[in-house]
């Protein structure tokens, strides 16, 4: 996906993402689930913290190191209008519920 300047790969499909995800999920209202989280997309009611985890899981499951992952965040999520965020965070939920030939791969 291409944001931040530059092309990113975010996986939340990647074992290590997944195990996170079924331990820990992306806490929220009405669950923790990936399907809870996008919910909360749909209806509005997702924070800036869906965002961050998604985007960071993303990152992760894509490659980056946690270390890597921390300074994109810090850079370019952390203290960011929300909105476009929330768009980036939709797309890699949907690439991971829906597969990546249906989501948009530009933010």
């Amino acid at each position: 996906m291409t944001w931040a300047g530059g092309t990113d790969i975010f996986d939340l499909s990647h074992p290590w993402v997944r195990n996170v995800l079924a331990v820990r999920g992306i806490a929220g209202p009405n669950g923790s689930t990936p399907a809870a989280c996008v919910n909360r997309f749909e209806g509005g009611a997702y924070s800036m913290d869906d965002c961050e985890r998604v985007i960071e899981l993303g990152l992760i499951g894509g490659g980056k190191t946690r270390r890597e992952a921390e300074t994109l965040l810090n850079d370019h999520v952390r203290g960011k209008p929300i909105l476009p965020l929330a768009k980036i965070a939709v797309d890699v939920l949907g690439a991971l519920l829906m597969g990546a030939d249906h989501v948009n791969a530009s933010a």
